[in-house]
């Protein structure tokens, strides 16, 4: 073993010889933290960004995956130790999911909306930094390897941008994204299939950037935006939706709704990034805490 390990390192060695020359006369720096990168790579990312991702480690809702935290979690337990209670029954559930069941199955991400991330992120989409679309596609589909009672066969289908938008940006980062999971999942999953179908589901109107807006705004700025162009893609199948982010569940919501309503049997999401903050200050709002607790489920209907 001590022989073959020597081998291995002269083999090698002319190989770490050119890294580190052409590292030193053709010097780069990492798009994220501006450190030299000592190792040549595709992606202008150092290793040690890639090594800091913020995962999700929060006790999370079952079906969308926004953040319960402790009093939720404590709250749980008290429910699981009461006398006659069935822990296997009991979901953990956010409060908008218990006030109104999502209309996709589950919805997961790989990590929190922030930091190295959310940098990650906007290389891949505003910077055009196509590169980095390969490294988070793998993350996206370890991601959907861990989703638990997923069918065997599925529909992807990436959220979509409007053709005039796509055009300005010259790609569909999520399109892009679902590319490269899949195609990490088909070189490791031996039981499940993944179809890829760009050309299903469309954007018929530009719509206005969700970023800055409220949860209902966004519910508003989306709705009837979305709509199948080939039903029978779609027609009593499973679909795995993909997007970049999710933040209020607007997108995935509408989405949804649009899937289902041309025939899909299901829909699971995965995202790369899940936003947390929103969330909670959507039901933190003040007019959920104004005596109007009688409208929360017309303030919920298309949330």
């Amino acid at each position: 073993m001590a022989a073959w390990r020597a081998v291995v390192r002269v083999l090698r060695s002319p190989l770490d010889i050119l890294d580190t020359v052409s590292c030193t006369l053709l010097p780069s720096h990492c798009r994220i933290c501006d450190e030299p990168l000592l190792h040549l790579s595709t992606s202008p990312v150092c290793l040690t960004c890639w090594q800091h991702l913020p995962t999700q480690s929060d006790s999370l809702c079952s079906l969308c995956g926004e953040a319960l935290g402790l009093h939720a979690a404590f709250r749980r337990l008290e429910q699981w130790t009461q006398p006659g209670s069935t822990q296997p029954g009991l979901e953990a559930l956010c409060e908008p999911c218990q006030r109104l069941r999502p209309p996709f199955e589950k919805a997961v991400a790989y990590g929190v909306y922030e930091g190295t991330l959310r940098a990650l992120i906007h290389l891949l989409k505003y910077e055009h930094v196509s590169a980095v679309a390969k490294p988070l596609g793998a993350l996206l589909a370890q991601t959907i390897q861990a989703m638990p009672n997923l069918p065997q066969e599925l529909t992807v289908v990436a959220v979509p941008l409007h053709p005039a938008k796509e055009r300005q940006r010259g790609f569909n980062q999520t399109a892009l994204l679902a590319e490269e999971a899949v195609r990490a999942l088909r070189s490791g999953e031996g039981m499940r299939r993944f179809h890829i179908e760009h050309r299903v589901l469309r954007r018929k109107r530009v719509t206005e950037s969700q970023s800055g807006l409220t949860p209902h705004q966004r519910r508003r700025n989306l709705r009837g935006a979305f709509f199948v162009a080939l039903p029978e893609a779609i027609q009593n199948r499973a679909v795995l939706l993909l997007d970049d982010i999710y933040t209020t569940g607007a997108t995935a919501r509408e989405c949804t709704r649009t899937l289902l309503a041309a025939g899909a049997a299901s829909v699971h999401v995965a995202t790369l990034a899940r936003s947390q903050r929103e969330g909670v200050a959507f039901w933190d709002a003040p007019s959920l805490h104004a005596g109007q607790a009688g409208n929360v489920p017309s303030l919920l209907q298309d949330f």
